[in-house]
């Protein structure tokens, strides 16, 4: 059995589903995950309804690569003539979109 380096770990792909006008996120959004995520998600995005979310509820973990998807979902979704919401957002995943001000882009409310 082949084991990754030390100081690396191996992560699930995400699981994505689409549930009406939602399109629901499970597991580790990061730099590890990122380019697959997209690549299962385009034919997901293409079918969503104009007004749509993106249910953060499942995600257990979303770093700065795992922002630029979620940019990225809402560019997509925007070029399409779309506006894409995110809902769910976790404490942790927060204080990123904050930091890089993506409120307005991602359709999150501030943190008061």
């Amino acid at each position: 059995m082949t084991r990754p380096p030390t100081g690396t770990e191996r992560v699930a792909d995400p699981l994505l589903s689409l549930e009406g006008a939602t399109l629901r996120v499970s597991g580790s959004i990061t730099f590890a995950t990122a380019a697959g995520v997209l690549s299962s998600a385009r034919p997901l995005l293409s079918r969503l309804p104009p007004v749509a979310t993106v249910d953060l509820t499942g995600a257990t973990r979303v770093d700065s690569a795992g922002v630029a998807l979620l940019v990225e979902f809402c560019r997509l979704h925007n070029r399409a003539g779309g506006r894409l919401c995110l809902e769910s957002v976790t404490d942790e995943l927060q204080p990123l979109i904050e930091l890089y001000r993506l409120e307005g882009v991602l359709g999150v409310e501030p943190s008061s």
